[in-house]
């Protein structure tokens, strides 16, 4: 599992630091204004994606161990890319008649516009990605994901510079990175044309269909509840206020995101394959194990984004952002948590259980609650109430996802090990709380440098997730090879 893990970090660092470069760019270059903008529209690709298109690679990693043992991997993936581009021309259809229906305002129509072409080449990006993923394509995954960070990047300040600093130059960006990265794998995007394939099997699209619009159903209301609140603080705080709460959703969301993906990355596919091959009991304790391993990499990058909060505030957002980023950014990084934990190990005993419906009995409570909260609080609070309000209701999906998730799929859940992880953040939390470092970027390097050694002396003293009694078993048998025999 931990090897896993380590091959997939050039996928998971690289775009973290292209992320961060293109906050630290676009803050400068755009105002909260346009930023506001572009997050608007961002947020609405985002959510159509993940509602609609997150579902067909959740269905591809969960039935390809399967395939492969059978033999029939070209045959799911001629069913995956009919369902993706039956679900491609249905979202054109109702983009262009929307659009055409509803008139847009003047400074959002062209990003607008673009954006509907950006969603399908990013969405078909993320399919080929969850194949190669499935299929440990480890070195041809590693460098899409890279390439299209970079290139997300690199393009879009290339059209800023033709088109002048805006909404749709970083959209353009975003729209022909994708477009590059996913003709690479055009062999898979011509699945459904090959012979070899051979005929269509109704059965397993059925099949594949009818685990997947459970999960659209799911993520279509986790996202409403994730981002219900950009387009309610936009319309009742104005576009300045939404620019400022994005930067720092983004400053949290990003690397967070890319921690708890990079454990999902590899163990995800490896309790599916566990559950496959080995059954029931087995896949429960790697689900344990995976949850482990999450909360060990996650819990200690969320404490140490609030606690170096005003460090990223000073160095890594223009003037017009700090004082609002610096003051969310500690709200956003325990909300991060919680939906890391939910999304990315919780939500696996649904997945597991084959019954990904049943989620919804958590999300839309804590949806119509989200927006309800956010009605009462943005009027009065703004940019915070917003904050608070998230993180209650992420919160709330924790709690009740593991109890009705776990009367599913009994997860295996390794108290002690729980423990500690929390046990191993606190010599950090009090080292960046005591000692204080200039509002620089030489301050925020040692204040990052201080919390990792401190929680990294911790974790192996305590031995978190086991890494020290694994290391220590690998460096003995590593030493026993080398070890030449003597004979008489």
């Amino acid at each position: 599992m931990y090897r896993q893990i380590i091959g997939y970090i050039p996928a998971n660092v690289i775009p973290a630091i292209v992320s961060t470069l293109m906050i630290y760019a676009y803050t400068r270059l755009l105002s909260p204004a346009a930023f506001g903008i572009y997050s608007y529209i961002f947020a609405a690709t985002l959510v159509v994606q993940t509602s609609l298109f997150y579902a067909v690679p959740i269905a591809v990693m969960r039935f390809y161990p399967a395939a492969a043992r059978d033999g029939r991997e070209l045959g799911l993936l001629k069913e995956t890319y009919i369902v993706f581009y039956s679900l491609a021309l249905f979202v054109c259809l109702l983009s262009v008649g929307v659009a055409l229906a509803v008139p847009l305002p003047e400074s959002y129509r062209f990003a607008a516009w673009l954006a509907l072409p950006m969603l399908l080449t990013r969405s078909l990006v993320q399919l080929n990605q969850s194949i190669n993923r499935s299929a440990n394509a480890m070195g041809r995954y590693n460098t899409i994901e890279c390439v299209h960070a970079t290139l997300g990047f690199g393009l879009g300040l290339v059209a800023m510079h033709i088109l002048g600093p805006g909404a749709e130059a970083v959209v353009i960006g975003l729209l022909l990175a994708a477009a590059l990265c996913s003709i690479v794998d055009a062999r898979l995007m011509l699945s459904p044309l090959r012979r070899a394939a051979g005929r269509l099997d109704r059965s397993q699209l059925i099949r594949l269909v009818e685990y997947a619009w459970p999960v659209v159903a799911v993520a279509a209301t986790a996202m409403i509840m994730q981002n219900s609140d950009r387009f309610l603080l936009g319309s009742l705080g104005g576009v300045g206020m939404l620019g400022i709460f994005a930067v720092a959703y983004n400053l949290v969301e990003r690397p967070t995101t890319i921690i708890c993906s990079s454990i999902s990355t590899a163990t995800f596919p490896l309790v599916v394959s566990v559950l496959e091959h080995q059954g029931k009991e087995a896949a429960r304790l790697q689900a344990g194990r995976n949850g482990v391993a999450l909360l060990a990499a996650s819990l200690p990058a969320c404490v140490g984004l609030a606690m170096t909060a005003d460090y990223i505030a000073a160095t890594l957002v223009g003037p017009a952002f700090r004082e609002g980023v610096a003051e969310l950014i500690p709200i956003m990084a325990f909300t991060a948590l919680a939906r890391g934990l939910r999304s990315h190990f919780i939500d696996h005993a649904f997945h597991l259980s084959g019954k990904p419906l049943m989620m919804l009995w958590t999300y839309v409570p804590a949806t119509i609650a989200n927006v309800v909260l956010n009605l009462i609080f943005i009027p009065q609070y703004g940019m915070v109430g917003a904050a608070w309000t998230a993180f209650a209701c992420q919160t709330a999906t924790v709690v009740a996802g593991w109890f009705l998730g776990t009367s599913l799929f009994p997860v295996w859940l390794p108290v002690g090990q729980f423990l500690r992880c929390v046990a191993a953040v606190l010599p950090m939390a009090a080292g960046l709380a005591l000692v204080q470092f200039p509002l620089s970027w030489g301050g925020l390097c040692a204040a990052v440098a201080l919390g990792g050694t401190l929680y990294a002396v911790a974790a192996l003293a305590l031995d978190v997730g086991e890494v020290r009694t694994l290391g220590s078993a690998a460096l003995r048998r590593r030493l026993r090879h080398r070890t030449p025999v003597l004979t008489e």
